[in-house]
């Protein structure tokens, strides 16, 4: 039986953190051990396989539960055939382990999640350069979501294109549990977007958009679904905008799909991503989706609106078409570009890679 290794920084549901799940699902006939360096904040990740363990490092802190983790292993030596990763102080750490040989493994794949370069900069960026020198070239497979994520890597880091095997493998989703999706019963009609409330989402914006929105369309209420660091300030700017009760910030869901198939529109309004997995998810269950260019892919993606980042009167203006316009030929453009996404083709696709 094939043994796999997971590691996350934490067991938040992200973007990221969603496809690594659904690659520990994937893999049904694997021992599947995911491994989180934080301490337990909820049941997400609970399964039905007796094959996939999780394990959790007892600690707050991502750095501390790494160096917790680095004792473990020094106690006890570990092999897989696959190790995979999608966070760069993780792959990293994981990298320079293997380096030392505390861990061995067969093949170690790692993703690209976000945007590094464009995201973070002073000590956090220089601590993210120095795992990508030290771990790095562990990998043997380094995964970026688009063309643009691997432009901007090589861009700030050449050597790396000289070292690392890379190729660009768009994100899957899993199509199986969304067939049978149910409606939300409701007394309004509302607009949803879903995400973490960082500023990079660009909720503010979108906050600001829905404002004219109302304007036409009185009865409809903004949804966002997420939680994060800037509530506090998005909760300033409704009340500012006296939005109170229209825009209604519902903190994290255990499944967002039925408010996805019963929006009149969703939204994806983010400044910056590296391709936003959300976008897909929407796809698969609503014909009205609206989207800025944050990332340079999605400009390929047929049936979804598009709107320059930062722009809340584009948004607006967007928005209020797919409310008002007939996008029902977008159920045959999505399922099309959604089936060549499967889990099943993205493991295919990696597996592909390894063996040349």
């Amino acid at each position: 039986m094939k043994k796999i290794l997971l590691v996350l920084p934490n067991d938040t549901l992200g973007g990221a953190e969603q496809i690594l799940k659904m690659i520990a699902q994937h893999y049904s006939d694997a021992l599947v051990e995911v491994q989180f360096l934080k301490h337990k904040t909820n049941e997400e990740w609970i399964t039905n396989n007796k094959f996939i363990r999780i394990k959790y490092q007892n600690t707050g802190s991502e750095y501390f539960g790494t160096l917790l983790y680095a004792l473990n292993l020094l106690v006890k030596k570990k092999k897989y055939d696959y190790i995979f990763s999608s966070h760069v102080f993780t792959t990293g750490a994981l990298g320079i382990f293997i380096r030392l040989g505390l861990l061995q493994k067969k093949y170690f794949i790692g993703r690209e999640s976000t945007r590094i370069f464009e995201r973070f900069k002073g000590f956090k960026l220089f601590l993210y350069r120095k795992m990508y020198r030290w771990g790095y070239p562990s990998l043997d497979l380094l995964i970026c979501q688009t063309q643009q994520m691997r432009q901007d890597l090589v861009s700030h880091l050449p050597w790396i294109d000289q070292n690392l095997n890379i190729k660009i493998i768009a994100n899957p989703i899993d199509l199986a549990p969304l067939k049978t999706v149910e409606i939300l019963k409701t007394n309004f009609p509302f607009i949803i977007s879903a995400g973490r409330l960082i500023y990079e989402k660009g909720f503010d914006i979108l906050i600001n958009a829905f404002k004219e929105i109302l304007l036409t369309h009185p009865t409809h209420q903004l949804i966002i679904l997420g939680e994060g660091y800037e509530r506090k300030k998005l909760e300033f700017q409704i009340k500012k905008l006296h939005l109170e009760g229209k825009v209604i910030l519902k903190g994290r869901v255990q499944n967002v799909y039925p408010y996805f198939k019963t929006a009149k529109v969703c939204v994806v309004s983010s400044r910056i991503e590296g391709f936003p997995n959300v976008l897909l998810q929407m796809m698969s269950q609503n014909n009205h989706v609206v989207s800025t260019k944050c990332a340079a892919e999605i400009e390929q993606i047929p049936g979804v609106l598009l709107v320059k980042t930062t722009n809340s009167k584009n948004l607006s203006n967007a928005i209020l078409k797919s409310l008002n316009d007939n996008f029902s030929k977008n159920q045959i453009l999505f399922q099309s570009f959604l089936q060549e996404r499967s889990i099943e083709n993205f493991i295919e696709t990696i597996e592909a890679e390894l063996q040349q």
